[in-house]
């Protein structure tokens, strides 16, 4: 393997992680462009460590190649659980963590010399990040308006348990909960919850009386307010 080869192959990565990190960057995500292009470099410097170390110690040992790679998919992993946040009943940056294990994977591609596998693969996943998350916001995401919740009760773990179980039954999805705690004497304790309620673009009505009604009769719910956003 000549210089210029493996220094094609770093640059390549280099740019496959540099377009997919860009994507990420201005879509406001924690792993943005410098991110995604330090891992693909990485990928393929490993890559190439591989396949060098083949060649260099060919005489004393049976080395394999992709060994040292399948470390990077297996590593890659901490990094990607980073980038995942909680936010009330919501997960987010699930996407990220797999555009950055899918950076990984094309920056040993690279560095495998892996040359149409990594370009492809790069024009898939941008058309994944791109066109197919305006396809899933346009006919199958919910869309995060319509509801604003508030409610007291003094048992919040069942408030929110069953809150969940029965919002699905109406189209309706939980989002943004905020709890805050009061006390109200005899060592009592009275929860105010806080949600932003989420519902189908696709439903024409959504049946709120009929979900506001099952959640004020719930055990412990002393009082329930509901307005439209």
């Amino acid at each position: 393997m000549t210089i210029l080869e493996m220094c094609f192959r770093i640059v390549l990565a280099m740019v496959i992680g540099g377009v997919i990190g860009w994507e990420r960057e201005t879509s406001n995500r924690p792993a943005g462009l410098r991110t995604h292009m330090l891992v693909a470099i990485g990928a393929a410097v490993v890559m190439l460590m591989g396949e060098m170390s083949l060649y260099k110690y060919a005489d004393i040992t049976t080395m394999d190649p992709t060994r040292l790679g399948a470390q990077v998919i297996s590593g890659i992993g901490f990094l990607g659980a980073g980038t995942i946040m909680r936010e009330g009943l919501t997960i987010r940056g699930l996407t990220t963590a797999a555009s950055l294990w899918a950076v990984a994977c094309l920056g040993l591609a690279a560095g495998g010399g892996f040359y149409e596998s990594a370009i492809a693969g790069t024009i898939a996943i941008i058309l994944t990040l791109t066109i197919f998350e305006y396809l899933e916001k346009r006919f199958m995401k919910v869309k995060f308006t319509g509801l604003h919740l508030e409610l007291d009760c003094t048992d919040l773990s069942c408030a929110l348990i069953n809150m969940k179980q029965i919002a699905p039954r109406y189209d309706i999805s939980l989002k943004d909960v905020d709890i805050a705690e009061e006390e109200i004497g005899d060592e009592k304790v009275r929860y105010h919850l806080v949600a932003k309620l989420s519902f189908n673009k696709s439903r024409k009505k959504i049946n709120y009386d009929g979900f506001i009604t099952e959640i004020s009769a719930l055990n412990g719910v002393s009082k329930v307010k509901a307005e439209e956003c």
